[in-house]
């Protein structure tokens, strides 16, 4: 490749009874949800921190949303590869994503605003070690409300030429699976939760966090103390350091992640789906006449580093190529690559629901790369536990206090690629 130029309770759900009475009593549950006098402080003006903003006004909680960055979307909400797929091996994470399809969906008829959202699929290219594995996750997906296709290697060459199938036991593509545009849809939600009564601060880092005898008090870099009776830490890669503030312990860290960005690349069937090679890592998609490449580093420290690693450029470029080889002859477009950052746990599952210790404190972090898959989703959870209702979702995998419980997911949890 060349280079060119209120009394809130603590409990969440813990058992698959949350989920009983199907979709359609979820929504009308969430419809019927009235928050009047409730103030829920949420910190963080990312796809999730919207979504929340949003779901709870529209239910009638009072909302003030504080962002630490001058704008929306500028941290890891704005930097991300924008993929939503169904194709996870947790049966909770595949209802987030099915949930969240159908509301990306209807995103313009709700909101006001065309989210982008684009079925071009998600293609996992499976070699031969790990079929079984996949066909396994293809049962769950499917099982929970997702639709997967298990292609012969010979069906895929078909439909994908440009693909290198050596060693190639299947792959695994999600017809619903596709790419969204998460500026939109974040600034989508913040205006609708404005018009809707919620005030948005930006440039409002919150430097204090404490409980007080009215429910929670805020400090910002800015401006006056708050006061709230809910706090929802929707901080993304900065919420391990917001619930230190307030003595909580979250394990949540951020981890840098590059996406290299080619000239246009003639010769592809355009839109490709998000194709991931399951033995590299090394996925990639087209944007336009472009394609988008990356893969993550397993040795990258954690911190807020934004710089592109170009010293990664060169290791994913030789596992990429072998699978990928149409890169051999593109053109990379230096000034178009970017990094952002993942909000990392360390079972790979976010953390949903109340604080174990801080009463009026409730995570929704830690996606781990999935927060804009899974963020209308955990909106409405969210909603619901400070409504005082039934989660419409088992939580229970993503309960903040699991780690210190020693109950974190088997095996690596969910494997954080795009």
């Amino acid at each position: 490749m060349a280079a060119s130029a209120a009394s809130v309770p603590r409990s969440t759900c813990m058992s698959a009874h949350c989920t009983a009475g199907g979709h359609a009593s979820m929504r009308g549950s969430i419809r019927a949800m009235t928050l009047p006098g409730t103030h829920v402080i949420v910190v963080g003006a990312g796809i999730v921190g919207a979504a929340v903003a949003w779901s709870l006004t529209r239910a009638g909680a009072r909302v003030t949303v504080l962002e630490r960055a001058a704008a929306a979307a500028t941290g890891a909400t704005g930097r991300s590869a924008a993929g939503l797929r169904h194709q996870f091996s947790a049966p909770q994470n595949v209802r987030f994503s099915a949930y969240g399809a159908r509301r990306y969906a209807r995103f313009e008829a709700e909101v006001g605003v065309d989210a982008g959202f684009r079925r071009v699929g998600y293609a996992f290219v499976v070699p031969d070690a790990a079929v079984e594995g996949w066909r396994r996750q293809a049962a769950t997906v499917r099982a929970h409300g997702g639709r997967v296709d298990l292609l012969a290697p010979q069906e895929a060459a078909v439909r994908w030429p440009w693909l290198d199938l050596s060693g190639v036991g299947l792959v695994s593509y999600g017809p619903d699976d596709g790419v969204l545009d998460p500026h939109a849809v974040t600034l989508g939600w913040l205006g609708a939760a404005r018009a809707g009564g919620a005030v948005v601060r930006f440039e409002a880092e919150v430097t204090d966090l404490a409980p007080s005898a009215v429910g929670w008090r805020v400090h910002t870099a800015h401006g006056a103390p708050l006061t709230g009776d809910v706090v929802v830490n929707a901080a993304g890669p900065q919420a391990g350091r917001v619930a230190a503030l307030a003595g909580a312990s979250v394990p949540v860290v951020p981890s840098r992640r590059s996406v290299y960005v080619t000239t246009a690349v003639s010769g592809l069937t355009l839109p490709t789906p998000l194709t991931v090679d399951v033995a590299s890592g090394v996925w990639l998609r087209s944007e336009g006449e472009r394609v988008i490449f990356g893969r993550s580093n397993p040795a990258e420290p954690p911190g807020e580093n934004e710089r592109v690693d170009w010293d990664w450029l060169e290791p994913t470029l030789e596992l990429a190529l072998p699978r990928f080889p149409f890169l051999a002859r593109a053109e990379l477009d230096r000034r178009a690559c970017w990094a952002g950052h993942y909000e990392v746990t360390p079972d790979h599952l976010p953390l949903i629901g109340w604080d174990p210790a801080l009463p009026g404190l409730l995570h929704a972090a830690g996606f781990s790369g999935h927060g804009v898959q899974h963020a209308p989703a955990t909106g409405a959870a969210v909603t619901a536990l400070v409504a005082g209702e039934p989660s419409p979702f088992d939580l229970t995998p993503f309960a903040p206090g699991r780690f210190a419980a020693g109950l974190r997911a088997s095996g690596d949890g969910e494997v954080a690629i795009v």
